[in-house]
């Protein structure tokens, strides 16, 4: 059973992140061009492909509890054919840096992710 408690679907999250973002956009685009190239530089495929870059973003975010970077980068990871099996690995490693406080975004994290690839709410 997923945990949930406003019934929002991680779908419409991730549309109100989005949203967010390109409000800022609109508010400032010389910064948020700049970040924007920051994002793509950092994931241009090179030795690491794209998904285990946004599994280490996943992992950062797990053990910052910034719960919308949570989403987002998982969302990201899964366009770019991330398994669960390597997310949950990636959690190990957030639970190793961030201890107690980790674990539970770590629990958040595979639930968002079971609701992405099923196309259920979390």
């Amino acid at each position: 059973m997923s945990e949930n408690p406003d019934n929002t679907s991680v779908q419409d999250k991730l549309n109100a992140i989005n949203s967010r973002a390109m409000s800022l956009f609109a508010a400032d685009k010389t910064t948020m061009t700049a970040f924007r190239g920051v994002m793509q530089a950092a994931n241009n495929k090179g030795e690491m492909s794209p998904a285990i870059k946004e599994l280490m973003a996943v992992a950062i975010a797990v053990a910052k509890g910034c719960e919308d970077c949570i989403l987002f980068h998982i969302n990201e990871a899964l366009k770019h054919g991330a398994s669960r099996q390597q997310l949950v690995e990636s959690l190990a490693v957030s639970i190793e840096m961030a201890g107690g406080p980790g674990t539970v975004y770590a629990a958040k994290a595979l639930t968002i992710f079971d609701a992405l690839q099923n196309g259920e709410p979390a």
